[in-house]
């Protein structure tokens, strides 16, 4: 009889430990987070190529949503950026080296759920090397936030499930026309024709032979 209630009570505490698990999961994949994508690449400078940026609400009902980005500006640059379907009202700015996106419904109380598409960003790399696309987000209402639809909107974002991107880029402009060309330098060829001290030393030679059978004959 003992043996059987401890058997019972060791199985109740594996269904929690599974439970717990489950659900801290569950929270972690559920969460109010934004990704790119691709989130890595390597492209040529001088190229554009698209990324897409996501949004996922984890479930709740949100109002609008902002996204602040920032880059190396001498690797990469914002061409621009296309708004996506989540979202029917996408703005967006472009500074030196960070990008800021804002989104919302046109109709005041409208809201979604779920995740899709915020917007498409079109990058074209400016020169190699390793640029971060990396969302700047805290506790503060300026940067990346995600709305819910309280009266008082309020920052639902996780910061700690957002997804940067890396980008790298290669080569000079076109893939390799800013490649520096290696190799033996040609050489500069000689003037041609006959040199003045050679043809001076010449004309003296035959003027003093001429002096000299003159003298003979």
């Amino acid at each position: 009889m003992g043996e059987s209630f401890l058997m019972k009570r060791l199985n109740f505490f594996l269904i929690f430990l599974a439970l717990a698990g489950y659900f801290a999961g569950a929270k972690q994949a559920w969460a109010q987070s934004f990704s790119l994508s691709p989130q890595a690449a390597t492209k040529s400078a001088g190229l554009e190529f698209n990324v897409e940026l996501n949004i996922d609400t984890g479930g709740e009902e949100v109002s609008g949503a902002d996204v602040k980005l920032t880059f190396e500006d001498d690797i990469l640059e914002i061409v621009k950026v296309t708004e996506g379907s989540f979202f029917p009202e996408v703005s967006h700015n472009i500074y030196a080296g960070t990008l800021y996106i804002g989104a919302s419904f046109l109709t005041l109380g409208d809201s979604a759920s779920g995740s899709g598409k915020l917007a498409t960003l079109t990058l074209k790399g400016k020169s190699a090397g390793i640029s971060d696309l990396a969302f700047v987000c805290s506790s503060q209402t300026t940067d990346t936030n995600i709305l819910d639809t309280s009266a008082t909107a309020k920052d639902i974002v996780d910061c700690t499930a957002i997804e940067d991107g890396s980008y790298t880029i290669v080569g000079g402009l076109g893939g390799d026309s800013g490649a520096t060309a290696s190799g033996t330098p040609t050489p500069v060829p000689p003037v041609s024709g006959v040199a003045w001290p050679t043809f001076l030393s010449f004309g003296l030679g035959i003027l003093l032979m001429v002096l000299g059978l003159v003298v003979i004959f």
